[in-house]
């Protein structure tokens, strides 16, 4: 999460940064340049997936991925943008900090501790959060600061 648009339902565009825009199912190996938006039903839909994960799979780490999020959409779309200002949320991850807190707080509601790549990281990092770091111990040396949280 955010990215995979794609894959999920090409037939649901509103999901998408580009409404008008109708998705084709993504049938190739690669990253898929269509992200899901950071508005509300969205946001919900993405909720919704995580509870039929969570009634599938009983381990405390849910694994959102984090990575292969392509988000040129979100900084081209005005009304994103206009969303990241009205929320006061960091430049450097405002994008990011959109999605992974409300995602971390869904996840910690129902006693699950979010997991992810260290993409997570942009904007901060979720108290109890746990990071995969593939791109290197950066990645990890980040996540073990106290200071690395969302506000």
């Amino acid at each position: 999460m955010p990215g995979m648009r794609g894959r999920p339902s090409p037939r649901t565009p509103s999901w998408g940064c580009y409404p008008d825009k109708q998705l084709r199912p993504w049938t190739r190996w690669g990253i898929c340049e269509d992200i899901f938006n950071p508005f509300d039903p969205t946001v919900s839909f993405l909720q919704d997936v995580l509870v039929e994960t969570m009634e599938l799979f009983p381990s405390r780490f849910i694994h959102i991925g984090g990575d292969e999020a392509i988000k040129d959409q979100w900084k081209a779309v005005p009304a994103i943008q206009a969303r990241i200002r009205e929320l006061g949320l960091k430049e450097r991850g405002g994008t990011a900090e959109l999605v992974y807190p409300q995602m971390d707080g869904f996840i910690a509601k129902h006693g699950r501790r979010l997991v992810g790549w260290d993409e997570i990281l942009e904007g901060g990092l979720a108290p109890g959060a746990v990071v995969m770091s593939w791109t290197g111990e950066e990645g990890g040396i980040a996540a073990a600061r106290p200071a690395t949280t969302w506000s």
